[in-house]
């Protein structure tokens, strides 16, 4: 969890962490942090080469501990244990031990504040130039929420074809115009006004499981046993409207297009919406998966019914928010019907099974975590 990215700080200064293998991987396994750097240094991309063409780091810990933002800035991906000696925090020349020095102090970095640096940091003098001398901030200046943004008009009117420098494109101009308001307001995600709400009157969503986070959680064992699959989750007085029962085989369907997955009944969602997990779903030989197993048989994707784009008067434009660019994941619109009897019980669409990739060994023809107890003579 670095500095650079989505740390896990406290109220009285900033933390990081790093985790450090208990055991070393088995087999073929590899951290993928570990695939990247090598891919990385085999491709000779620059942040993985030297000025000499030669590679820069051994491995993962190595890159962590000796990438610089800048040459010579002494911000790395760690606060912790910094300079030639490690006495330094935040900032500071690389310390070739200091991933050993996470690994003896729990993983865990804290830099403690001085007290008077803790309170109203958003217009705190104190707080700011420090701050700005770590390189969490590019300016000492006050923090202010503003309610009118001058920055957001600014974008306005050059829209508007006012004021010098930069102009948008002529096909996003009335988008920016209009979206780019300096004053808050409330308006309809772009896909829900592109969208007719009475054919297709559900708002359908993703969320991450906590036991399976990323899709090559597939491959631990334990989290398979937990759920291999996803269900789309229904309020039962939607789903009862729909003739559809607890468990029935149902088709999800957007204007962009359907999925069949399998219902579950739950009071935790409110009647105008549908939830799943997302990741879970795989098609068949993915991640050295079987092509019988639940994630290609019975798990799926919302991604199915998203668009990537939007019809505009103006041409295609992106489906993401006009002022952020944030994807429109959970702005799709959605209807549910049952499946007919007839139907296979198996989620669709369906793919040819992925090859193995070059150099792998056979999967396994069965994966599973267990306990037991072995009593007498057994061996």
């Amino acid at each position: 969890m670095s500095m650079l990215d989505r740390p896990i700080s406290e109220f009285d200064g900033p933390c990081d962490s790093v985790r450090v293998p208990v055991i070393p991987p088995q087999g073929q396994c590899k951290p993928f942090q570990e695939v990247l750097v090598e891919l990385g240094s085999r491709l000779k991309l620059p942040a993985f080469t030297t000025a000499e063409g030669e590679r820069k780091y051994k491995d993962y810990p190595d890159f962590i501990v000796r990438y610089e933002t800048a040459p010579g800035s002494g911000i790395g991906f760690l606060t912790g244990w910094r300079g030639e000696d490690g006495s330094q925090s935040l900032r500071g020349a690389p310390n070739p031990k200091q991933w050993e020095m996470y690994a003896a102090n729990n993983c865990v970095h804290h830099y403690t504040m001085p007290p008077e640096h803790q309170y109203m940091r958003n217009w705190n003098l104190g707080y700011m130039q420090w701050a700005q001398k770590m390189g969490l901030r590019r300016d000492a200046d006050p923090i202010t929420i503003h309610i009118y943004s001058e920055f957001m008009q600014r974008f306005r009117l050059s829209a508007q074809g006012k004021g010098e420098g930069r102009q948008p494109p002529d096909r996003l101009r009335e988008r920016v115009s209009t979206y780019f308001d300096p004053l808050p307001f409330w308006y309809e995600p772009l896909e829900v006004q592109a969208s007719d709400k009475t054919s297709f009157p559900l708002a359908a969503v993703t969320q991450r499981p906590m036991a399976m986070y990323h899709s090559w959680d597939s491959q631990n064992a334990w989290l398979r046993q937990i759920h291999a699959h996803n269900y789309l989750h229904v309020n039962p007085v939607t789903a009862k409207a729909a003739g559809i029962a607890d468990d029935d085989w149902i088709w999800v369907e957007s204007q962009w297009g359907k999925v069949r997955c399998q219902c579950r009944y739950s009071e935790a969602v409110e009647p105008g919406t549908v939830w799943t997990w997302n990741a879970i779903g795989k098609a068949k030989g993915a991640w050295a998966l079987s092509d019988d197993a639940n994630e290609s048989e019975r798990g799926f994707l919302l991604n199915h019914l998203i668009s990537e784009e939007l019809k505009t008067a103006h041409g295609r434009v992106s489906n993401s928010d006009p002022i952020t660019g944030q994807a429109g994941w959970y702005d799709v619109r959605v209807r549910i019907r049952k499946a007919e009897a007839n139907e296979p019980a198996q989620s669709w669409p369906q793919f040819d099974s992925r090859p193995a990739l070059p150099g792998t060994k056979k999967a396994p023809a069965w994966r599973a975590w267990f306990a037991a107890r072995v009593e007498g003579n057994a061996q």
